[in-house]
């Protein structure tokens, strides 16, 4: 017995160490995101799209709106939120001054040696066809009443400023450097901020979900609207009540394990076994995921909980194998133990088999801590547990019914599956792991309505060998998108070109304006205006400037906020940049193959590798079962083998039958169950075919309180408010049902047959 314990102590010693070696306080994840990956593009693309991601789920934007308030007023609230947010510890960044950020001016500085090769799309096509367009255009505004200054040395035709000003609308009021738009009556001023990583930190909090409510009052009681949207407020939101969740469905399944035991053992020490058991599981679980994995998502943690109410089946087979008459045969429940262990994990660790990273993490966690809580059994239990055996009764009056009975309902739960499973439907749809609440999805319609300039969550991703090839591709790009928008698809796009085109591209606008400068039109320009003939002639010559190059790392390092972040260099042969999409007004329709430029879509990628999984998953089920039925032959020989194989699988065809009777569409959670509700099964399968009729009634009660334990943890999972997760919940309890009652049939069978 003592080598047992040393054994079991050496074990966790060295679990102990190897996950101590591994952590990271980043193994628990939150982002929705990181729940799916793309195997169809090459790891640096991958890489690259995961990184935008994280940029993108990192911005939070707050939008303070005023229906009657003066600019300057507004401008001056505006600083004082500002001020509030940067004092906050759950910002990591607070940009508001766009109009009058340093950034603005050292690009401007830096772009202005270029000024005489840069056009923006309105002037290059009047240079083309209307070049005496452009020159009235030009004089009006110098007579005209609105007319701003000129700066008739270096930028004569305001070429220059058009091109720097030309993605910014020009109705905007400036106030202290803060811009000031205008909708209708409504005046509204945004802010733009990066939300430090969610920690979850053990509790749920919610502190930018509190500083969000806290902000909306303080605006409601000045006088102001205040919009707030970002991908942080969706996942701090989904975490909090996830984790609740764990507490909740954790908490319920460990009060109505206490009941349980204290009810049927009539002793504390079984409860304390029981419970150091499912401590070891999960423990187990979250070890095997940070030393094989690295880390896990919360859902995987909502899910990996049902291990509670799993573990405990190995201690309850022991304790109650432990209150039979005579002397402990240990040995007689551990083949059992062993089979259902091996049959159970082969269930769980298939899920390893997908490269949906949620279903490896839930393999890895749940399959680890059946490991976990099978060794505590099988190493201490025999150690620590002594029991005073009693007679068990509570099965002594249940009719017997004759086998054919039970094989009949058997025929008939495969004939319906066979009517029943053709009419299947399947679903993907994204909702299944969130659905935004009200007061979050309220703001950010109201915010897309006033904000015409907020990006989608789509972008296209635009690669190339070098700096120029990229943006030679995304030039390629912006004419196919520029059909988009007169089509009314999208109503705008911004990229690295807007600001820095292709050397190519900057080559021919440098000759278009060398040209244009010395047409006629231009020297009648400057007549008009005042100017002698020699003093004409001076300042033609000044816009005779050479071709200048510079690098896209030298401009991106002095980019303005506008432009920020669209450029994401050069990793060894490789560069990216990214153009981003503005009110996309339907699907985006295929495009036309471009060297090196992909539409990304994080939305749809996970919807179509959800699909992908679905569908691997269900062709894992045969090969499972497969295996499995190979292992229960070499242990039990072919006849009963079978026999034990059909019990949950007809549980299966039975569950996955009423579902689609339910109306429900198949998705891959469903699928999932349906693969744990055959492992529990063939648990309840082989203690119930390979017990001795003088044990019957212990494997019964054993297999009772493990269903009820587990029954629970997954029936409480089918009321959570994350539609997977309830999916999960409602399929494995239908199944856990069918499975429980197609054992007490066999049980009923056992006194008509002859076998022992």
């Amino acid at each position: 017995m003592k080598l047992r314990i040393v054994s079991w102590l050496l074990l966790v010693i060295s679990i102990s160490i190897l996950t101590v070696s591994r952590y990271h306080s980043e193994w628990i994840q939150t982002d929705i995101l990181l729940l799916a990956s793309n195997d169809g593009f090459p790891k640096d693309i991958e890489k690259i799209q995961s990184q935008v991601n994280q940029k993108l789920q990192g911005a939070v934007l707050w939008v303070l709106v005023s229906p009657s308030e003066e600019a300057s007023t507004l401008a001056k609230d505006t600083q004082q939120l500002a001020g509030k947010l940067k004092n906050s510890s759950v910002l990591s960044s607070v940009e508001f001054r766009w109009a009058n950020d340093k950034s603005l001016s050292s690009e401007w500085n830096f772009l202005y040696p270029f000024r005489y090769q840069l056009l923006n799309s309105n002037d290059r096509a009047l240079l083309y066809r209307e070049p005496e367009k452009l020159i009235q255009q030009q004089i009006n505004a110098i007579y005209g009443p609105g007319s701003v200054a000129i700066d008739l040395n270096g930028d004569p035709f305001s070429i220059f400023r058009r091109y720097f000003t030309f993605p910014i609308d020009s109705q905007i009021e400036i106030f202290d450097g803060i811009p000031i738009n205008k909708v209708g009556e409504k005046k509204y001023t945004i802010i733009y901020s990066v939300a430090t990583p969610f920690d979850l930190g053990g509790n749920a909090n919610t502190p930018l979900l509190s500083l969000q409510k806290k902000l909306k009052d303080w605006a409601g009681n000045n006088g102001y609207h205040l919009l707030i949207a970002g991908s942080p407020l969706h996942t701090e939101y989904a975490a909090s009540r996830a984790q609740r969740e764990i507490r909740i469905i954790g908490g319920i399944s460990i009060i109505a394990i206490c009941a349980l035991c204290i009810f049927m053992f009539r002793s504390l020490f079984p409860l304390l076994a029981s419970m150091f058991s499912i401590l070891l599981g999960i423990f187990s679980g979250i070890a095997g995921v940070i030393i094989v994995l690295g880390q896990m998502h919360i859902l995987a943690f909502v899910f990996g909980t049902v291990v509670s109410g799993l573990a405990i089946d190995y201690a309850f087979h022991f304790i109650c194998n432990r209150l039979r008459p005579g002397p402990p045969g240990d040995s007689d429940i551990f083949h059992g133990l062993l089979l259902g262990l091996v049959s159970s994990c082969l269930a769980f660790f298939s899920l390893c088999l997908t490269p949906f990273p949620l279903l490896k993490q839930i393999g890895v966690f749940v399959g680890f801590g059946l490991l976990g809580a099978w060794l505590t059994v099988f190493l201490l239990f025999p150690a620590i547990i002594k029991l005073d055996s009693r007679p068990v009764t509570f099965f002594d009056n249940i009719p017997k019914i004759n086998p054919k009975i039970y094989y009949l309902i058997i025929s008939g739960i495969l004939i319906l599956a066979t009517v029943v499973i053709p009419q299947v439907k399947f679903s993907h749809d994204l909702n299944l792991f969130y659905q935004a609440p009200e007061f979050l999805v309220s703001d950010e319609k109201a915010l897309n309505t006033l904000v015409q300039s907020r990006p989608e969550s789509s972008y296209f991703l635009v690669s190339g060998n070098t700096e120029q090839q990229v943006l030679s591709r995304e030039w390629m790009l912006r004419s196919y998108l520029e059909k988009l928008k007169k089509q009314n698809i999208i109503k705008n796009f911004r990229g690295v070109t807007d600001r820095f085109p292709p050397n190519k591209v900057q080559l021919k606008d440098w000759q278009l304006l060398k040209d244009f400068y010395k047409k006629n039109l231009v020297k009648d320009f400057y007549h008009k205006l005042g100017f002698k003939a020699d003093e004409v002639s001076h300042k033609i010559k000044e816009t005779n400037q050479p071709f200048y190059t510079a690098s896209l790392m030298e401009w991106s390092a002095v980019a303005g906020n506008l432009f920020k972040g669209f450029w994401l260099g050069c990793d060894g042969n490789r560069c990216h940049s990214v153009v981003r999409i503005y009110g996309l007004k339907s699907t985006m329709p295929d495009l036309k193959e471009i060297p090196g430029v992909i539409y990304i879509d994080p939305t749809s990628t996970i919807a179509e590798i959800i699909s992908q999984q679905r569908d691997q998953l269900i062709s894992l089920l045969p090969i499972i079962l497969i295996v499995v039925l190979a292992v229960t032959v070499l242990r039990l020989g072919p006849m009963q083998a079978i026999g034990v194989v059909i019990l949950p699988l007809s549980a299966v065809f039975a569950t996955v039958s009423i579902i689609i009777l339910m109306g429900y569409s198949i998705n891959l959670f469903h699928v999932a169950a349906l693969l744990l509700i055959f492992g529990i099964g063939m648990d309840y399968a082989v203690f119930s075919h390979t017990s001795h009729r003088k044990e019957q009634h212990y494997t019964q009660l054993s297999i009772t309180m493990a269903g009820s334990t587990t029954l629970l943890g997954f029936g409480l999972l089918a009321l959570s408010d994350t539609q997977a997760i309830a999916d999960f919940g409602l399929v494995l309890t239908i199944g856990l049902l069918l499975s429980l009652i197609l054992t007490f049939l066999y049980f009923c069978t056992r006194g008509e047959s002859k076998n022992t």
